[in-house]
């Protein structure tokens, strides 16, 4: 007598491992035995070895892939992504595998995507900015850190801290990212202050000048 499959509510015969064809295509390479025939490119761990080594946020000895694979191995059955734990490159001690969230019946797609959005910031405070940062400046978290490491926390034009805050849960923001509108190069990371005030004289070395006699001669009244 033929057995049934092992995910639990599946009730078709077991063919392969104690699973049913559609269960072993979809759970068969996140299984901790399954070694990909065709060199490692074919693990199912390369691409999201691949995207984070892309976008930079690895740790040095994650660089490694087969290092990477028996790190982080296994990876759990079932429809899961990685995640930091903290802020910092992926590394042995900074990941977690996090199942995608299931979407609730009845729940329209702008619910179910809205509160996955929800659940992956939760679990990565940081991703957003990250994104924003690397699509808006091409640059990473890591390069934005060790700028703000060598201006040592502070605007590079005031040298003061950050004072302005989050609208909407009261934190202080970051140090906003300054870079040339011409040639895209960045220059420095400014407080929001300093950053505006440029932008509202539209980065007018003249004007800038106008406005400094302008204050010293009216420094007493």
């Amino acid at each position: 007598m033929p057995t049934k499959c092992i995910v639990d509510g599946c009730e078709k015969d077991a063919i392969k491992k104690q699973w049913c064809s559609p269960h072993y295509q979809k759970y068969y390479k996140t299984a901790p035995d399954y070694r990909p025939a065709k060199g490692l490119r074919n693990s199912p761990l390369y691409m999201i070895w691949f995207e984070r080594k892309q976008n930079k946020v690895l740790c040095e000895a994650w660089l490694n892939f087969e290092t990477f694979i028996k790190d982080v191995s296994p990876q759990p059955w079932g429809n899961y992504f990685l995640v930091r734990i903290k802020d910092g490159p992926f590394g042995p001690d900074n990941f977690k595998w996090q199942e995608h969230l299931k979407r609730k019946d009845g729940e329209s797609k702008r619910d179910w995507w809205a509160r996955k959005r929800a659940a992956r910031i939760a679990a990565n405070p940081s991703m957003e900015a990250d994104r924003n940062i690397k699509r808006k400046y091409g640059i990473s978290r890591e390069q934005y850190n060790e700028k703000l490491k060598l201006q040592n926390g502070v605007c590079a034009i005031c040298g003061d801290k950050e004072k302005s805050v989050e609208p909407r849960n009261g934190s202080l923001k970051c140090l906003a990212v300054d870079h040339c509108h011409k040639t895209g190069k960045i220059r420095g990371l400014l407080c929001w202050r300093c950053n505006g005030t440029l932008g509202k004289i539209d980065e007018d070395i003249e004007l800038l000048k106008k406005i400094e006699l302008y204050l010293i001669k009216h420094k007493d009244n």
